[in-house]
């Protein structure tokens, strides 16, 4: 996938959530916003992608994971779920027009999720 030029202003999905640009500096992204809150850092570039319907599908279900990992309340360390679905999320982006690996990402997705949730129910269980 080739890189993209963004400017201040653009809209893009940035881990998987949807958010405005709002600052740059040289060619890298420093600032995103949803409006509700910031996230900022030297160069997140690698971590937005252009609005398009393949990633939105990418980013709906990374996100769907995130809110059904929230709901299974404490007990799991948050950040490293939050990294790891941001990288295989970002992974999906970057193979969005390789529709067998997008697939095999997808189901990678759909069964780091599953074991997450199954493994924190069944630990609630005992």
């Amino acid at each position: 996938m080739k890189k993209i030029k963004f400017k201040k202003g653009d809209w893009c999905f940035c881990e998987f959530r949807l958010q405005q640009i709002t600052n740059i500096e040289e060619d890298r992204i420093t600032e995103v916003s949803d409006f509700m809150c910031r996230m900022y850092g030297y160069d997140i570039s690698d971590r937005c992608f252009p609005l398009d319907l393949v990633i939105k599908g990418c980013s709906d279900k990374a996100y769907y994971l995130w809110e059904e990992f929230l709901e299974l309340k404490n007990g799991l360390n948050y950040p490293y779920l939050h990294r790891e679905l941001v990288r295989r999320w970002v992974e999906m982006c970057k193979n969005k027009d390789d529709k067998k690996k997008l697939k095999e990402l997808y189901d990678d997705l759909d069964k780091f999720g599953k074991n997450i949730i199954n493994g924190k129910r069944k630990l609630n269980l005992t």
